[in-house]
């Protein structure tokens, strides 16, 4: 039994946290005893998941409970453990919070959990029991395995209208890997990379340091300025037109025609960045860049990051045939992606378990996005300018305030809410613009409306302090 006071300064999470600790070292709480489940708690006592799965945590890392995957939490065995269970709980300062803030609207996380389906842990097993039966294992081919090649080449026909054999498709181990390793298969008198402005950070970083001239191209409100780059001849262009990032707008059609007739003129290239477009839940994907694509001047870019998980590191690139054919086995390393993996993955596609899974992310992210929008439009009208309506897995918000990014997410992590700047995605810095970055697929359905709570009470504090 707990006794939470919801009145009190000490918020609810260390309360749990502290009693449970309190009935451990009592012994109350016995060795190998499983806690209430993290949802039969919260209902209990009309609480969100998140507030008590946060005590628990706490309970984790300081090593009084273990988690066991698909179970629960168990009480550790602690027979010599001389705590003080009389000391006062305290409200934790700004210093002393873990590194993730309680409320935190981190880009780059993924719900649900792809591991906890079925279907996905079948592929594994699947794969593993196809590995078991090998007399011998060996490094596969430096592209990756042809199985995965040619899944990923039906799927990108039927739902990109890209046409690409899988001879063209290379497995890599991640977005970075990728744009690494397309510095070995460019021309070799390419040196200039134009590149969104904002844009994608990382990659501008790579073609910098192996000696590139970068050239930065402003955006408007329909995406890349193509007049910008009419004057560049023999060089890459690295865009994001089905849903540019940050900013989260698309390329209109004839943008795309301008970019590649300069492709075909001017004797370059362009890198189509696709990180996430399936992700759209307002209107159907548009098609690929690559698939307008008459004169083999299209590199693509694909990723399993935004729709699986970040940490199967799996990518691929589809060059075009001109590309391509000039391109063989020995300029390629290893392949750098787990054989096991690239297996689990082609049967997970092959299976169309993916497509179903692809489906409900849209239809839950389109339900966190209507949340999110209403609320926002609900409690500050015009006031607020939100970027990136309609797909993806975030948002840029031009806040009223005056205030530049670090001062702003620095006031929202003293609240223990995490909001992230837009400056690293800039080349000519727009520091003094007040824009940060919110995502939100990470964030559990039945928790979101105390996230935009805790986020609406923020910046209604932050708007009065800048008045």
């Amino acid at each position: 039994m707990l006794k939470l006071d919801k009145t009190s300064k000490t918020p609810i999470y260390l309360q749990i946290y502290q009693q449970l600790k309190d009935q451990i070292i009592s012994g109350q709480l016995r060795p190998e005893e499983r806690l209430k489940a993290t949802r039969t708690l919260s209902e209990e006592y009309h609480l969100s998941r998140n507030t008590v799965l946060n005590a628990y945590q706490q309970l984790e890392s300081e090593g009084f409970v273990r988690s066991i995957v698909g179970s629960g939490f168990y009480v550790e065995d602690l027979p010599e453990y001389q705590g003080n269970p009389e000391k006062e709980v305290s409200i934790p300062s700004v210093e002393k919070r873990s590194e993730d803030p309680v409320y935190d609207f981190r880009y780059g996380s993924i719900e649900p959990n792809v591991y906890r389906t079925r279907a996905f842990r079948k592929a594994l097993k699947d794969a593993v029991e196809e590995l078991e039966r090998r007399d011998s294992l060996q490094d596969t081919d430096p592209r990756g395995t042809f199985g995965l090649r040619e899944a990923i080449s039906e799927h990108l026909r039927e739902v990109r209208g890209v046409e690409a054999s899988p001879d063209q498709i290379i497995i890599t181990s991640g977005h970075h890997y990728s744009v690494s390793l397309l510095k070995r298969i460019i021309p070799n008198e390419i040196r200039t990379l134009a590149i969104e402005d904002p844009g994608h950070r990382d990659s501008r970083t790579i073609f910098r340091e192996a000696g590139f001239q970068i050239v930065p191209i402003p955006l408007d409100d329909n995406g890349i300025r193509t007049e910008h780059i009419l004057s560049l001849r023999h060089s890459l262009i690295y865009v994001t037109p089905s849903h540019q990032f940050p900013m989260g707008m698309i390329l209109p059609i004839g943008r795309r025609l301008q970019l590649l007739k300069w492709a075909k003129v001017s004797d370059s290239y362009i890198i189509e960045d696709d990180y996430d477009s399936e992700l759209r839940y307002r209107e159907q994907p548009v098609d690929a860049l690559f698939s307008l694509d008459r004169n083999e001047r299209v590199i693509y870019l694909g990723s399993f990051s935004k729709s699986l998980s970040p940490d199967l590191r799996v990518s691929y690139i589809v060059l075009p045939r001109s590309l391509n054919s000039i391109l063989s086995s020995e300029d390629l390393p290893a392949s750098s992606s787990s054989v096991l993996i690239q297996l689990a993955l082609e049967k997970y596609l092959r299976s169309g378990e993916y497509r179903k899974r692809i489906a409900r992310m849209r239809n839950i992210l389109r339900k966190k996005h209507a949340l999110i929008v209403d609320r926002l439009n609900g409690h500050y009208g015009d006031l607020l300018t939100v970027f990136g309506i309609g797909g993806g897995t975030h948002f840029v918000l031009r806040l009223p305030v005056k205030a530049d990014q670090k001062q702003i997410v620095s006031f929202f992590r003293e609240r223990d809410v995490g909001v992230y700047p837009t400056d690293d995605y800039f080349i000519t810095k727009q520091g003094s613009d007040p824009l940060i970055m919110i995502g939100y697929s990470g964030i559990p359905s039945d928790t979101l409306n105390e996230y935009m709570d805790r986020f609406i009470q923020t910046l209604d504090e932050l708007i009065k302090r800048s008045d």
